[in-house]
């Protein structure tokens, strides 16, 4: 029997059709690795943004910590002092010790009341950290303004480090200033030869009660905000100062505070890596109000929410 061979049409239409299977598989490879780096990306970025959140967190809880914020009469301000001898907080007035800006550093820009929200891109917090020292005193001690009082502080095994959380003795340097949570008010702090001397801000027309080993607490501030992808912080010591990468792949972020509900909420949009694919869409949980610019498109992005009660404020 006579075998016949492929002829040229059977043998093109065989090799088309190999290169259509073979594009075909190499079309759902490429989607699959597109998708699978998309995930990935957007892993990375939830991730970036739980990161962010954490790092304000526990700013955000212990703001306040130690200290009488009352709008109404300026207590805030007033209690720490007034001149060129006071630190930045006592021109603060009634923003208190959270602060909501909507510009830059340059263009420093408080948000405006929106009808009981402020609302903005970046945040500053005036915070209290505590120092595991206990004031060494028997009995209450009345406090009033430019009143001194000196006592020692326990445990001595922790004394090692208040040398460096009180790193100067200028009245308008913040890390000059401590706090006792029972006290409610700020108080200017010089460490030496053992014993802590603390003193009320002059003419402020408030009185307080130092109370035995009530912790001492070290009064910080910071701001934070995102520029070109990267958060950053500033601290706040006679300026806002030492500025700090804190995370890299931050987009942006965007702060409500609602003093009424004593409610902090905050929102960050970040980034795993480049979009590969196409372009990314805004995200329905990314605030209206808050910026989106075109640039975003290019990332693939996640948003992150969190939410606090400042129960200090």
């Amino acid at each position: 029997m006579k075998r016949r061979g492929l002829t040229l049409i059977e043998i093109l239409l065989t090799i088309l059709l190999s290169v259509l299977v073979v594009s075909f598989a190499f079309g759902i490879a490429r989607q699959v690795t597109l998708t699978m780096e998309r995930m990935s990306n957007r892993a990375i970025a939830w991730e970036k943004g739980q990161n962010a959140l954490s790092i304000i967190e526990h700013r955000a809880l212990h703001a306040a910590l130690g200290i009488t914020y009352e709008s109404a009469g300026g207590v805030f301000s007033r209690s720490f002092g007034s001149g060129m001898n006071s630190p930045q907080p006592a021109q603060w007035t009634d923003r208190g010790p959270l602060q909501i800006w909507t510009g830059y550093p340059t263009l420093f820009s408080l948000a405006a009341n929106d009808g009981g929200v402020f609302r903005g891109r970046g945040i500053a917090l005036l915070y209290a950290i505590p120092s595991a020292l206990r004031a060494k005193i028997s009995d209450d001690v009345p406090m009033s303004e430019g009143v001194s009082v000196k006592f020692e502080l326990i445990p001595s095994e922790e004394l090692d480090a208040i040398t460096t959380r009180l790193p100067t003795t200028a009245r308008n340097d913040l890390r000059s200033w401590v706090t006792f949570p029972l006290m409610r008010l700020p108080v200017y702090a010089v460490y030496s030869a053992g014993e802590l001397t603390v003193r009320m801000a002059g003419a402020s027309g408030l009185s307080a009660t130092l109370y035995p080993y009530d912790e001492m607490h070290y009064l910080r501030a910071e701001r934070f905000y995102a520029q070109n992808g990267v958060m950053l912080s500033e601290a706040l010591r006679t300026t806002w100062t030492n500025l700090e990468t804190r995370l890299i792949g931050v987009l942006e972020m965007w702060f409500e505070w609602t003093p009424s509900k004593k409610l902090l909420e905050a929102w960050i949009l970040s980034s795993g890596g480049r979009a590969s694919s196409r372009r990314t869409a805004r995200p329905k949980d990314w605030p209206i109000e808050a910026p989106w610019r075109e640039e975003f498109e290019f990332h693939d992005v996640a948003v992150v929410r969190g939410s606090w009660l400042l129960k200090n404020m």
